[in-house]
C-alpha cells in the first residue's frame, strides 16, 4: 500500500476512534466532563491537536477564524486549561500507538540492510516548564552555581526505525530514569508488534550491561552494543574476537557467546562493538556501517526539538507533557509517511545527470499537516487533502548535501524555553 493511503487509513481510524463515545470514556478522568458544558470532550481534543506553539490566546483565535462559533465555542483559556486536565494522556498515546499499529500491518515491503530491518534505541533529555506538577513527577533540579534557580528536566526514550522512517514506541519519564529500563521496555513493544524477526537493534554507548546483552540474546533480538572504553572486554579485543560472558549459578545464568569488534576511526579513535551476531560474512567495516545507520534516530530527536518544537510546551502539568509529547510523536509519524511517498516520486522523476539529489522539505509538511489535521478529524475538510499536501511537497524541495560532517556542539545547559515568551503564529 502507498505510503498516502496509509496515512489517509491512520487519520480514518483516528476519526472513528474519536467519534466513539465509548473509546473517549475510557480516557476520561474521574469527575469530568459528566454535566453539560460549553466544551465537551471531543472540543478539547480538537484544541489540542490544533494548536500551535503561540500563546493560548492566539490558539484560540485562530480557531474560532477558522472554525467558527459554532464548531468550537468562545470560552476563555482557564476554561480550556481546566478543561484539558479531564483527558488522560492514554487518550494520545493510543491515538500513537494506532499510527504504529496501521503502518506495520499496511506496509508490504520494507526497507533493509543485508535482510535486515534496522531499529535504534535512544534517549535524549527534555526541558520542561517550571511548576510543582513536573517538579513532583519528573525531578526537582538545582542550578550547581545557583542553588535557589530550580528547574524541571524529562528523559524521553525511543525505538525508531531507522529505514522506514518511523517512531515504534516512545516514553517519557523522569530525569533520572534508567535508559535501560526503557530500551527493555521498547523490546518488549517490538516483540509485541512481532516486528522483531530478521531485525536488528542498535544502541548507543552507555547501553551495554551484561543483564540487557543477555535479555536479547534469550528473546532473539540480534543487537549490537557500543561499548565504553572502560568496559573490561574492550582491552583485548584488537580485532574481530567472540568470547564468553561466565555465567552465574546464583542468578541462574549459563555462559552466553559475545563477539566484539574494534572499530578504526578516520580520526585514528577505535570503537568497540558488541553484538550477538556472529555470522562471519558481516565483517567490521560492515559493522562500521551498521552502527552509523542509527544516526537518523539522533536527527528525529533533532526534528522533534527543532521542527515539531515538542518542549515549547503549552500546558505546564505533567499530565499536558504527556497530552502534547504524544501528539507531537503523531504528528512526527505522519509527516514521515508524506515526506518517504514524496522522495520517492522526486527520485522516480529525477534526471540521472543532475548533480545533486533532492528531497521534500520535511518542515513545511509538518506544518501543513498541523494545520489540516484536526480539520480532516473534524469534518471541516475530506482525508483527500494528504494528497494535495502530498503534491504541494514535491515542489517545495531541498537539496541533499551528500557526505556532510560536522562536529557536534558543546551541551549549553541553559534554559530555551520559556512559557512567557511564545511564537505568534
Amino acid at each position: 500500500m502507498k505510503k498516502t493511503e496509509i496515512c489517509k487509513r491512520i487519520i480514518r481510524s483516528i476519526t472513528s476512534y474519536i467519534d466513539s463515545p465509548d473509546c473517549l470514556e475510557a480516557h476520561r478522568s474521574h469527575n469530568h466532563f459528566i454535566r453539560k458544558r460549553k466544551l465537551s470532550f471531543k472540543q478539547v481534543v480538537m484544541y489540542l491537536l490544533y494548536s500551535s506553539k503561540a500563546s493560548m490566546f492566539q490558539n484560540l483565535a485562530t480557531i474560532l477564524d477558522d472554525l467558527g462559533s459554532d464548531t468550537f465555542p468562545l470560552v476563555s483559556k482557564q476554561a480550556v486549561s481546566k478543561a484539558r486536565g479531564g483527558i488522560r494522556p492514554s487518550l494520545f498515546q493510543e491515538l500513537f500507538n494506532l499510527s504504529v499499529d496501521i503502518f506495520y500491518k499496511n506496509i508490504g515491503k520494507r526497507k533493509t540492510w543485508h535482510g535486515m530491518h534496522v531499529f535504534a534505541i535512544d534517549g535524549s533529555k527534555f526541558q520542561l516548564p517550571n511548576s510543582k506538577s513536573n517538579f513532583d513527577e519528573f525531578i526537582e533540579m538545582y542550578d550547581t552555581h545557583n542553588p535557589d534557580k530550580k528547574y524541571s528536566m524529562a528523559l524521553a526514550s525511543m525505538v525508531y526505525d531507522v529505514l522506514d522512517d518511523y517512531i515504534i514506541h516512545a516514553s517519557i519519564n523522569p530525569y533520572l530514569s534508567s535508559e535501560r529500563q526503557a530500551a527493555l521496555t521498547h523490546l518488549k513493544i517490538i516483540e509485541d508488534l512481532d516486528i522483531h524477526k530478521d531485525s536488528v537493534v542498535v544502541f548507543d554507548r552507555g547501553y551495554f550491561a551484561e543483564w540487557l546483552f543477555r535479555f536479547c540474546t534469550d528473546n532473539n533480538h540480534l543487537c549490537v552494543m557500543r561499548l565504553q572504553e572502560k568496559v573490561k572486554m574492550t582491552r583485548y579485543a584488537h580485532g574481530d574476537i567472540i568470547t564468553v560472558l561466565p555465567g552465574n549459578a546464583k542468578a541462574h545464568t549459563d555462559d552466553i557467546k559475545i563477539r566484539v569488534i574494534a572499530v578504526p576511526l578516520e580520526s585514528g579513535e577505535t570503537e568497540y562493538l558488541a553484538t550477538n551476531i556472529f555470522d562471519k560474512s558481516i565483517t567490521a567495516d560492515m559493522f562500521k556501517e551498521l552502527y552509523f545507520l542509527r544516526w537518523p534516530v539522533e536527527s528525529k530527536y533533532y526534528e522533534l526539538k527543532y521542527r515539531v518544537n515538542i518542549e515549547e510546551f503549552n500546558g505546564a502539568t505533567s499530565n499536558s507533557i504527556r497530552q502534547e509529547f504524544f501528539i507531537n510523536l503523531l504528528i512526527s509519524n505522519l509527516a514521515s509517511l508524506i515526506k518517504n511517498a514524496a522522495d520517492d516520486e522526486i527520485d522516480s522523476r529525477a534526471n540521472p545527470s543532475n548533480r545533486y539529489r533532492y528531497q521534500a522539505n520535511r518542515t513545511f509538511i509538518i506544518g501543513r499537516l498541523k494545520r489540516l489535521f484536526p480539520k480532516v478529524l473534524f469534518g471541516l475538510c475530506d482525508v483527500s487533502v494528504i494528497d494535495k499536501i502530498f503534491d504541494e511537497a514535491l515542489t517545495r524541495k531541498s537539496q541533499i548535501q551528500p557526505g556532510r560532517k560536522r562536529q557536534r556542539r558543546r551541551i549549553d545547559g541553559r534554559r530555551k524555553h520559556f512559557r512567557n515568551s511564545k511564537t505568534t503564529i
